[in-house]
């Protein structure tokens, strides 16, 4: 009596790799699913704010595929330093919003003077600490700022500006 042998044909196992693969890429998504969601979880145990720790890891999609605690470390430090520079983005518009309204109001001033004011004149030269200001920001913190350029050039320009209501002697 001959041993029955089951034989699947060829394409009967691509069906099955596919389906396994399949399984496996959507187990991947799955919260909690994979390792790195424990390390992220493993490590951020260890620190002194572990929500915190959590919230930043998972601003970044890199966290996801971080396998070593030293490439959360360096995820973790390019995340602060995003929100570092967002902080201070934040800030320099505020300031370049109180400049905006500070040189309508010098323009105002200068438009409507009957002749040479020194006040005015001071209020324009004051218009020139705003982008200093924006750039001493990032300075302060040795980071590289965006606005550099801006600052520079701006600040330029109102310097010019400054000069030529001066000329108004």
């Amino acid at each position: 009596m001959a041993a029955s042998t089951s034989r699947t044909s060829p394409g009967n196992h691509k069906v099955l790799l596919a389906a396994l693969l399949g399984i496996a890429a959507a187990a991947s998504f799955l919260p909690g699913s994979s390792a790195c969601t424990s390390l992220v979880a493993q490590t951020c145990g260890r620190t002194s704010n572990q929500r915190l720790c959590v919230s930043l890891l998972e601003s970044s999609n890199q966290s996801r595929s971080a396998t070593t605690v030293r490439e959360l470390a360096i995820i973790g430090l390019k995340a602060a330093r995003r929100s570092a520079l967002r902080a201070r983005l934040h800030s320099c518009n505020a300031l370049y919003l109180d400049c905006l309204r500070a040189a309508a109001s010098a323009l105002a001033r200068v438009t409507y003077m009957p002749a040479y004011d020194n006040r005015v004149a001071d209020a324009v030269s004051s218009l020139r600490v705003f982008p200093e200001k924006c750039q001493g920001l990032f300075d302060a913190q040795g980071i590289a700022s965006p606005l550099e350029k801006v600052n520079r050039v701006t600040e330029e320009k109102l310097g010019i500006a400054s000069e030529i209501v001066h000329l108004l002697r």
